[in-house]
């Protein structure tokens, strides 16, 4: 069997060949399906009965975690190994790029023409997407030591067999049910002031964060050995601002608290992208991507819904639970990873302090 360091040097020299053919289609395609909902969402809302268009934006909404974390689990296959942590800070650029300019250009077009044309204009961005992905750099033959296409639970098998990837993954997820509910405390603080349109501001600042958090990792991200226990520190450092809204209703200094809370998420995404990529087998690297995005989005939209149940709950509290969230998941998260590495090194002291057998003399 080929050693890990021959399968390095298989990959360095693979790196910029291109992806393979069904995985272009199947991105591009996932992605002009997103496309479509949208479109056809904005085209029949109000003339169709309401279920009908959940159940289209459910269906665009399912290609989601396979359009961000499939992305992403294919730039190792166009990059050299040792760029990877650089590349996967521009990567996490381009999510807060978008974040900021997606929004912005959403909400011009609805107040200069109308809500239908934001929601098609959004639909279009996804359709040019989606011929951008169709166009990426592909090549015909199966990568080196592959057996065939995994089946649809080896990425899962993967993540519950690598403990550290399974620890990332789960705190990753875990740690964003608080993220996932800024919006709507932002929203509730901007309220409590009757400045509805503060809340746009503020989560704009998180974006804005987030660009040069982004910029920073890319500028200078860590070694990749290092990359888990940097989601867990960034983790901590997204959720330790957000206390500041449990101390003060300023929104200025909210404002400002939430743009350092995203600037953590810079390093958060870069490391964790990093972290994916170096700890899942190549032949489901897809899969593991997917099943973490797709995990970290359903933890968002979870934190939404819970704190949207404690709306009666006063503002201090939500945003100390916000807060907490993601700072006890990254300290238990390190924890778990620093009891991973110790074992190993156990396992090597307890194999030199067993006693060497003697040499019998005849």
């Amino acid at each position: 069997m080929p050693d890990d360091s021959a399968r390095r040097r298989r990959a360095a020299r693979r790196g910029s060949d291109g992806l393979v053919t069904a995985t272009v289609l199947a991105l591009a395609g996932l992605t002009a399906g997103f496309s479509a909902s949208l479109a056809l969402t904005a085209i029949t809302l109000g003339h169709v009965p309401l279920g009908t268009s959940l159940l289209v934006l459910l269906l665009g909404g399912s290609c989601g975690p396979a359009l961000t974390g499939g992305l992403s689990s294919q730039v190792s296959r166009l990059a050299k190994p040792e760029a990877l942590p650089r590349i996967f800070g521009v990567d996490a650029l381009t999510y807060n790029l978008a974040g900021i300019a997606g929004p912005a250009l959403s909400g011009l077009t609805a107040s200069l023409v109308s809500s239908t044309a934001a929601a098609l204009l959004m639909a279009g961005l996804s359709a040019a997407g989606a011929v951008l992905a169709a166009v990426l750099p592909v090549r015909q033959e199966r990568a080196a030591g592959a057996t065939g296409r995994p089946s649809l639970t080896a990425g899962a098998r993967a993540v519950v067999a690598n403990k550290t990837l399974a620890t990332v993954i789960l705190a990753s997820a875990v740690g964003q049910l608080g993220p996932g509910a800024v919006p709507v405390v932002a929203a509730l603080a901007a309220k409590a002031h009757h400045h509805a349109s503060a809340s746009g501001f503020m989560l704009t600042a998180v974006a804005v964060g987030g660009l040069l958090g982004s910029l920073l990792w890319t500028a200078r991200p860590a070694p990749t050995p290092r990359a888990p226990a940097v989601v867990m520190l960034a983790m901590c450092g997204t959720g330790l601002p957000v206390l500041v809204g449990a101390i003060t209703t300023s929104l200025p200094v909210l404002t400002v608290a939430l743009a350092l809370s995203g600037f953590f998420l810079g390093p958060l995404v870069g490391a964790l992208f990093t972290a994916r990529n170096a700890l899942s087998p190549e032949e489901v690297r897809a899969q593991v991507f997917t099943i973490g995005a797709g995990l970290k989005i359903t933890a968002a939209a979870a934190g939404t819904a819970t704190i949207g149940l404690l709306a009666a709950v006063p503002l201090a509290v939500q945003f100390l639970i916000v807060g907490l969230n993601p700072i006890a998941t990254g300290l238990i998260g390190l924890t778990v990873l620093r009891t991973l590495a110790k074992r190993p090194a156990r396992a090597r002291a307890g194999a030199e302090a067993e006693p060497h057998p003697r040499s019998v003399v005849r």
